[in-house]
Order: structure tokens, then C-alpha cells, then sequence
């Protein structure tokens, strides 16, 4: 049964990433704002704008005036919201810190659930939604699946631990978390990086659709990016995919060349012309341009990061 007194020695910071969610931010700070006053008085909102095309830094501008609890960031070139998302979390200063989507598809009246699970001991809640629930399109879906597969391989993740970008955690986690000085993070796969899985629990949450009723501004290239980032930056798998395909590779070159020559020495079989030779010397080297350009990936990331001249492209930022 939820409690509808406030406890006192709960504090909380909220931290969204924005983008184009100029129309709906002021419904979603009142009913983000009533479901953390029920919770506790002692809470912060942090919006991160990444670099909103639209009236989106006006709406949070509007509603740090209206409440100095709101926190607001802006950054000067857009970046994502794995961005977005690590960025306010360096600026979060509570207990508890919870981070949730500003496209109200996730509830903000589900907090208790989370909070209620970090009282009982919990460092990190996620939510869960029922694939039933989800108001994503199927290619979301698709992707969000592969994504989930990718990070129960890499960071051994439980197949039955759902993740979501809405999750709470303690203070202490988020503070390993924005350590993270790279180009390229993937919250969940920090997160499994720095928390034993038995500090861990889901909640099942509610889902609906966008409150502005428009398609998701999380594209197709985006989750790809996303992906991307997690597979390069924080596993070896192509790495290690490609020489054990070079190995067989080779290997089969080797057979190949064996059985090309046992044939002409101990047969009157004519030796293979051009077309087949062209054929093996393409197979080859496209297998060594594909490790040049996997290799050359994680140098570029190297040196993208060795070379970045801050994190974050924060332009302004309202505080205090």
C-alpha cells in the first residue's frame, strides 16, 4: 500500500534529458513535481536541453523562474541522451536520483516504486515495461531487444533484468558513474560496471504514449549510435570476432593452397586460371580491409576521446 506521508529523511534529484519538448515540459514539471512533493520536500528537477531546435530552453528558462528547485543546462551542440542523461547526474546533489524521459511515456506517478525499493536497500531500481505495455514501434522494440541481448553478453546482465532509461539509484552509484571521462557512454553498461547485480531490482511501470502525440525524436541512427557505443567502448567482441574469423580464414587459405598443389603434382588437372585467383585474392583482402576497419574504429575512438576538448558542450547552465 503506498504511503501518502512525506518522509523527511528522503531527498531526491530528478534529472531529464529534454529535446523538443517545448509544449509539454510545463505538464510534465507539474506532474513530476506533484509526485515527488508526495515523496519528499527536499527535492531538485535537473533539465538537461540538448540543444533543442525549438522553445524548449524558454519552457525550462520559464520554469526555473516559477520554482528555483528547477535546475537547468543547456548544451551548445546536441549529443544524445546518454549525454544529456550522465551530464545531469554530475550536477545531482540528493540521496536518491532518479532519471526519466521529459515525453511523459513513462509515469512520473510510479516514483514511489522506485523509492520504495531503495528505503528497502536497493543502489539501483530500473523499470520494467510489459511487452504488452509498450507504446514503442516495433523497430524500437527491435532494437531496444538487441540492445538488452548485447549487454547481457558484454556485462552480464541477467536475461530476465529488464532495462529502461527510467531507473533511481543511490547517491553513491551515481557518483562512481560520472567518474566516466570517454566520448561515448551508455548508462546501462555503467551501470552493470559498477553495481553487483544483487544491488539491483526491477519495478513494473506503466507506459503510454508520447504527450505530444508526435513520433519519437529517438531515431533509428540514434539507437544505432547507441548501440555503437557499447559495443566498441566497453567490450573487445569485434576484436575478437575478427581473428577468430581471420584464423579460419587463414586456415582455409592454407588447405586451399594444399590442395591446389597437391592436385598438380599428382594429376594432369590444369591449374585454376585468373577468375578463380581474382576470386580468392578479393575474398582476402576484403577479410583485411574489415579488420583494418574495425581496428581503425577503436583507434578513432581513442583518439576522439584523446582530443575532445570537454565532455559536455554546456553553453549555459541556471543553478542557484
Amino acid at each position: 500500500m503506498r504511503s501518502s506521508v512525506v518522509n523527511k529523511a528522503v531527498s531526491i534529484s530528478l534529472v531529464v534529458p529534454v529535446y523538443r519538448s517545448g509544449s509539454t515540459l510545463a505538464t510534465f514539471y507539474e506532474r513530476a513535481s506533484e509526485a515527488l512533493q508526495k515523496i519528499s520536500s527536499d527535492w531538485e528537477m535537473i533539465l538537461v536541453d540538448d540543444a533543442s531546435p525549438d522553445e524548449t530552453w524558454s519552457a525550462a528558462l520559464a520554469l526555473r523562474e516559477q520554482d528555483a528547485r528547477v535546475k537547468v543546462i543547456r548544451f551548445a551542440k546536441n549529443k544524445g541522451q546518454q549525454h544529456a542523461t550522465l551530464c545531469g547526474l554530475g550536477y545531482a546533489t540528493k540521496r536518491y536520483v532518479v532519471t526519466i524521459d521529459d515525453d511523459l511515456q513513462c509515469f512520473p506517478e510510479d516514483l514511489h516504486l522506485f523509492i520504495e525499493q531503495l528505503n528497502a536497500g536497493k543502489h539501483v531500481v530500473i523499470g520494467k515495461i510489459l511487452s504488452a505495455e509498450k507504446k514503442h514501434s516495433a523497430w524500437r522494440n527491435l532494437a531496444s531487444r538487441i540492445n538488452q541481448k548485447l549487454i547481457s553478453k558484454i556485462m552480464g546482465k541477467p536475461t530476465t533484468f529488464a532495462l529502461s532509461s527510467y531507473r533511481a539509484m543511490s547517491l553513491a552509484v551515481v557518483r562512481q558513474l560520472v567518474k566516466y571521462q570517454g566520448s561515448h557512454p551508455h548508462i546501462a553498461a555503467m551501470i552493470f560496471n559498477s553495481v553487483p547485480v544483487t544491488m539491483m531490482t526491477n519495478v513494473t511501470i506503466r507506459h503510454s504514449d508520447r504527450a505530444d502525440g508526435d513520433v519519437s525524436t529517438y531515431t533509428f541512427k540514434k539507437l544505432l549510435k547507441t548501440i555503437s557505443f557499447l559495443i566498441v567502448n566497453y567490450s573487445l567482441l569485434p576484436l575478437r570476432y575478427v581473428s577468430i574469423w581471420g584464423f579460419f580464414v587463414s586456415i582455409s587459405s592454407i588447405l586451399f593452397a594444399v590442395f591446389i598443389m597437391l592436385r598438380t603434382l599428382l594429376t594432369d588437372h590444369a591449374v585454376p586460371g585468373w577468375a578463380s585467383l581474382a576470386i580468392l585474392i578479393s575474398f582476402l583482402a576484403g577479410n583485411i580491409l574489415l579488420a583494418l576497419g574495425i581496428q581503425g574504429e577503436y583507434l578513432g575512438r581513442l583518439v576522439e576521446n584523446a582530443s575532445s576538448l570537454s565532455q559536455f558542450p554546456i553553453i549555459e547552465e541556471h543553478l542557484d
